[in-house]
């Protein structure tokens, strides 16, 4: 099948996914207590033929939560196997918990992007909780969408023994379109789901600018503001009030009319903050404890004791007690040392931590051998760009010398970075500062003077450096911290990997050709199409070979030569 048939693959054999189980037993000629007896009998034996074995396809779990069961298929359709990610807290049972669902604009996304910070937060209250994959393929194929989650929730109601949880205190977990498939779902008043929490969401999809070309029936049928119906769950809206994708009206608007038609809705607006919760900066994160309090007291949620697994998914190690930097550490299953790859997130020099972004890198390091660690470094408008090169060294040089600790060959280190980090990583690759292996830059910046035609407060040059004249003086600072003008006649190995519909593939272009003026070995991955961002690449098996292309890649650099 191809990737376009499998992503709108039949829906054949879904209704008895999502159906609940009812009694078709007749009564006419049967006692009260006797039919009450077969029901139940009924019920139960329907309830086993619609909900598939609980088996975990990766012990490993998901590599952002130590402790994670990972790859646990849910439903089958035709060739297609969906699967979830499930925590269950060590203590306690019959704990309330969360379907959570990515976003990724209907057509991307997976259960390993978009959503890690909100599960560290979701794990460290007390919660279980399971994020879901469900079939994409846009807008248009929403119902497909709803579907799944409909059988991931049944499901999960199913096993909720096995998971311990509360089979009637579950609540719904979306952001951005994973919003947008939750109050869809909330409207239909499942089984089981007392609570429903949604980040940056669409409500009314006639508000929402990149759907002008749909067509005005899908924008009405589609938008949860036409579905609210009696009685619905409690619900929470967190919206940016800065958003320009999903305007901050439409939320408020849909908060309204649940409390009109007698619901439950708080909405909480985080001021500033643009769209998509990934995109916001510390500053911005108050949002988080609210959220937590929120659902804490909605789900009566009354064992909050979490207790950490102990696995080889290792969390919040300081590697700079002075400035609290952390960093999460996996090492492979034996003794060692393996090659390392250290990762660094993107987001603006500005936003994002170590489970931000880089997250679908995580499953595709581990199940190739590679230890991996992912690191924090500090954000402007606390320090300023030489601050964060700083950072980055410190965490490479902690980890060469704390090799033996942590079960790696500092002889073979990666240092790889995305977007913002791209340029860390690659201006650290052509300073000669480090004496590590590779380094792989993911759509990387590479000339700051392509991004000074216009300074204000929120231009990167004046962010980055406190530039507000573009003069001389200016102008040096800029080409001194651009990888393209600190290029000499030496560098470390680099791949670069970038798509072509990504605003910084030409940055890419004319970096790849200073590195062939000047001599200089590199490699690179070009994904035709591909915008801005690996976890907006999740879902697109076009898009997904860089994967194996990486991970060839780092054997070669970081292949064992003693």
């Amino acid at each position: 099948m191809t990737a376009r048939s499998i992503l709108n693959a039949s829906d054949q054999g879904q209704a008895r996914f999502s159906a609940r189980p009812f009694c078709a037993i007749p009564t006419t000629a049967m006692k009260p207590i006797l039919t009450l007896l077969f029901c139940c009998v009924a019920a139960l034996q329907c309830r086993a033929a619609e909900c598939l074995p609980l088996k975990v396809g990766n012990p490993e779990g998901n590599y952002i939560v130590p402790g994670v069961r990972g790859e646990i298929v849910y439903q089958r359709v035709g060739n297609v196997s969906l699967a979830l990610d499930a925590y269950v807290q060590k203590r306690g049972t019959k704990r309330p918990a969360l379907l959570v669902i990515h976003g990724g604009n209907w057509d991307s996304g997976s259960r390993a992007a978009f959503i890690g910070q909100q599960l560290e937060l979701l794990t460290r209250a007390g919660f279980n909780w399971f994020v879901v994959d469900y079939r994409l393929g846009g807008l248009g194929n929403y119902q497909t969408s709803l579907a799944d989650l409909r059988a991931a929730l049944s499901f999960v109601r199913c096993h909720a023994r096995e998971f311990r949880i509360d089979a009637d205190n579950i609540a719904l977990f979306g952001e951005d379109t994973g919003a947008h498939l939750a109050a869809l779902l909330a409207a239909e008043r499942p089984a089981g789901v007392t609570a429903v929490a949604l980040i940056g969401g669409q409500y009314d999809l006639h508000q929402i600018p990149s759907l002008k070309t749909q067509a005005n029936s899908l924008l009405t049928e589609a938008s949860p503001l036409s579905r609210i119906s009696q009685p619905m769950p409690a619900t929470l809206v967190v919206h940016g009030a800065n958003d320009r994708e999903a305007p901050p009206e439409q939320a408020r608007q849909y908060c309204d009319r649940l409390r009109t038609s007698g619901a439950q809705c708080q909405y909480l607006s985080v001021e500033g903050a643009i769209h998509r919760a990934e995109n916001w900066p510390p500053h911005q994160w108050a949002y988080k404890e609210e959220l937590r309090g929120w659902l804490t007291a909605q789900m009566r949620l009354s064992q909050a004791d979490h207790q950490p697994y102990v696995t080889r998914l290792r969390k919040d190690i300081v590697y700079d007690a002075e400035r609290n930097l952390k960093l999460d550490a996996f090492t492979p299953p034996g003794a060692g040392p393996f090659p390392v790859v250290l990762i660094a997130h993107g987001g603006g020099w500005e936003a994002g931590d170590k489970v931000t972004y880089v997250t679908p890198l995580f499953a595709t390091l581990a199940q190739a051998g590679f230890a991996w660690i992912s690191l924090d470094y500090r954000l402007t408008p606390q320090v300023r760009n030489p601050e964060q090169l700083a950072d980055v060294r410190n965490a490479v040089r902690y980890v060469q010398q704390h090799a033996r600790e942590l079960r790696i060959d500092p002889q073979r280190i990666a240092l790889l970075g995305e977007s913002a980090s791209g340029q860390l990583v690659a201006q650290l690759a052509v300073d000669g500062s480090l004496k590590i292996a590779a380094v792989v830059p993911f759509y990387g910046v590479y000339n700051f003077e392509l991004m000074a035609r216009e300074l204000t407060p929120r231009s990167i040059p004046t962010r980055l450096f406190g530039i507000t004249k573009l003069d001389d003086e200016a102008r040096a600072t800029l080409r001194r911290f651009s990888p393209l003008h600190t290029l000499g006649k030496t560098a470390l190995p680099m791949l670069l990997i970038c798509g072509t519909k990504d605003g910084l593939f030409v940055q890419q272009q004319e970096f790849t050709a200073a590195l062939e003026k000047a001599g200089i070995a590199f490699d690179q991955v070009t994904l035709s199409g591909a915008p801005h961002g690996m976890e907006n690449w999740e879902g697109h098996p076009e898009w997904m070979s860089y994967k194996a292309q990486l991970v060839a890649w780092l054997r070669a650099k970081l292949a064992n030569r003693a």
